[in-house]
């Protein structure tokens, strides 16, 4: 039998399950944000070699998302499917943490495998905590309104980690390491783990799974899972249009420090962008979550598209040479990725529905870890095309670049995201769910239910 539906959120829970964002970007902004540039201008790696450590890392971590969803999806304890894991994994996500950011007395070959190794020891833990904790918001409630505030209240949190990590980073590791960044990197790490550490148990008290009612259904077979997936066109549809849209988001968020130290000569100017980029979401996100409820999810996402490529057509006829203005382009596209990424994660809830109306089998935890799995995937690729070209077009850490390298870096920051936006659209194009039709399949589902009672 199906699970029992899932009451309506107070603000209590709202802010109880969503504060979890807060801890779980703590670690996903300071990777995404700071740990190519410090493999390459800390630690002193190629950036080629940066750039394949972070891809392998990501595309591991993304292999290992269906199956810890699947395991997820198993799992039935006195406190739920997916609480327990929240609880008892977040030490290991801090540790694992810090591990990432220690450099040990290792050169060449045995040093880059060194931070392969912490990188992947830290996405399996990271993975084992938040695709529990992405899986629940499909289960605490099935309001496809409701699932928009949560996505709005998640990333507002999760734009206030990033600001903690933007302003903070930096100056930390500068004033803890004494001169040695190194050292400075693994305290400030210390720091961020211990704070997520106190604030993720917060979900798992304030959160409440609806109980399993009637029989529970026996797992799913491999098999099983596949034609429970197959027919989902709304989930196959979203994955190809955030996968593109990474492209996007991974570019732009990645060249942002390189751009202001080595285009502008303004290292202090990309993390003042950096700050004010995570502060915009603050106002950005309420106002995407209010367009998103006005016109439509789907609508939105449109938006958000033409938005981003009027933004670099007008940075291809510019040539930007102050840090103001650079500082204005970069925050017109950080508009663009809350939009997107407020897309994504409210229509994917949506999608668990989709797939239980046309198969019969709710598979929610198997959908947001295949949800992870494409999205860390298209990361990693980003991360480690960007990577690549930036080796390919002359970068070398810590010295004065060449013209044709600074040309290209900005060709880079162009092309990549405008090709990404582009097949973003289009992939959306197939999404099925539109205006109300979510509600209705949730209405047709609840009669199913009681009718099998």
């Amino acid at each position: 039998m199906a699970d029992s539906v899932a009451p309506r959120l107070g603000v209590k829970g709202l802010l109880g399950f969503t504060v979890g964002d807060f801890a779980f970007n703590l670690y996903w902004q300071s990777i995404s944000l700071f740990l190519l540039f410090f493999y390459t201008d800390v630690v002193g790696l190629s950036a080629a070699v940066a750039g394949l450590i972070y891809m392998i890392a990501s595309i591991f971590d993304a292999a290992i998302d269906p199956i810890m969803g699947a395991i997820a999806d198993r799992t039935r304890t006195r406190w739920g499917r997916y609480r327990p894991y929240i609880l008892f994994g977040t030490p290991f996500v801090g540790i694992a943490f810090v591990l990432l950011y220690y450099q040990p007395p290792f050169t060449g070959t045995g040093l880059a495998a060194w931070m392969l190794a912490t990188h992947i020891l830290f996405r399996i833990a990271y993975t084992v905590v938040s695709i529990p904790y992405t899986s629940m918001t499909a289960r605490i409630t099935s309001s496809s309104a409701e699932r928009g505030t949560i996505a709005g209240g998640r990333i507002i949190f999760a734009t206030l980690a990033g600001i903690v990590i933007a302003v903070s980073t930096q100056p930390l590791a500068a004033k803890l390491g004494g001169g040695n960044l190194s050292h400075g990197f693994l305290l400030a790490a210390a720091i961020f783990a211990v704070l997520a550490t106190l604030v993720l148990p917060i979900v798992f008290f304030t959160t409440r799974e609806p109980e399993e009612s009637g029989e529970i259904e026996p797992p799913l077979l491999a098999g099983d899972y596949w034609r429970a997936l197959r027919d989902n066109r709304a989930l196959w549809s979203i994955l190809l249009a955030i996968c593109a849209g990474v492209v996007c988001s991974t570019a732009i968020g990645k060249s942002i420090l390189y751009y202001f130290k080595y285009y502008l000569a303004d290292e202090a100017g990309g993390r003042t962008t950096l700050t004010l980029a995570a502060v915009s979401g603050l106002v950005v996100v309420p106002i995407w979550v209010a367009i998103s409820r006005a016109i439509g999810k789907r609508n939105a996402w449109f938006a958000a598209i033409v938005w981003g490529l009027a933004g670099l057509a007008w940075f291809a006829c510019n040539d930007v040479r102050t840090s103001a203005v650079a500082t204005g382009f970069f925050l017109w596209m950080q508009v663009t990725g809350l939009g997107l990424a407020l897309g994504f994660w409210s229509m994917l809830p949506d999608t668990v529905e989709f797939g239980e109306w046309r198969t019969g089998r709710r598979t929610e935890s198997l959908i947001f870890g295949l949800g992870q799995f494409f999205l860390k995937v298209a990361l990693g690729l980003g991360a480690g095309l960007f990577g690549w070209l930036l080796d390919r077009i002359g970068y070398h850490a810590n010295a004065a670049q060449t013209p044709e390298t600074l040309a290209n870096m900005k060709l880079l920051i162009i092309v990549l995201p405008s090709i990404g936006l582009a097949l973003a659209g289009l992939a959306m194009l197939l999404y099925p769910l539109h205006g109300r039709r979510h509600d209705e399949i949730v209405e047709e589902l609840a009669a199913r239910r009681g009718q099998d009672r």
